[in-house]
């Protein structure tokens, strides 16, 4: 005769959770409505009328800084050339990286290849130089 072996399974040990303090203090009959208290109360004498913020001048992206820069000026410039006249004229500041000319390059390269003949930079006939769309005949 073969004894079939029986496994036994772990019953939860832990005991029951216990009610929040909401719901106990919900089922209390000696619970009383909230109250304002002189402490939380709004202070009266401690409000101030709100004075208007200056607005904050957000700052140009790099990209834009350099659309702003080229379409000022009247002859085809480099990516080095429109960084360094951004940052003469406080257009943009140079955060953490290390080759904001190849992060311009590559963004122009991606508005022109996108928006077409609506993209804010046309190349030049020159190698590496763009041009504002309006100048660019």
């Amino acid at each position: 005769m073969s004894r079939k072996k029986t496994t036994t399974t772990k019953r939860n040990t832990r005991p029951a959770a216990k009610p929040a303090a909401s719901a106990k203090a919900a089922r209390s009959p000696k619970s009383k409505p909230a109250e304002a208290t002189p402490a939380t109360a709004p202070k009266a004498e401690a409000a101030k009328p709100a004075e208007p913020k200056e607005a904050k001048v957000r700052k140009l992206s790099l990209l834009s800084a350099a659309a702003e820069v080229l379409a000022e000026s009247d002859e085809p410039l480099n990516c080095r050339r429109m960084i360094d006249l951004a940052k003469e004229r406080g257009l943009w500041t140079p955060g953490a990286g290390k080759t904001p000319e190849q992060t311009l390059y590559s963004a122009i390269m991606r508005e022109i290849r996108d928006k077409g003949d609506a993209a804010r930079f046309r190349k030049s006939p020159l190698r590496g130089h763009y041009l504002a769309p309006a100048s660019a005949s």
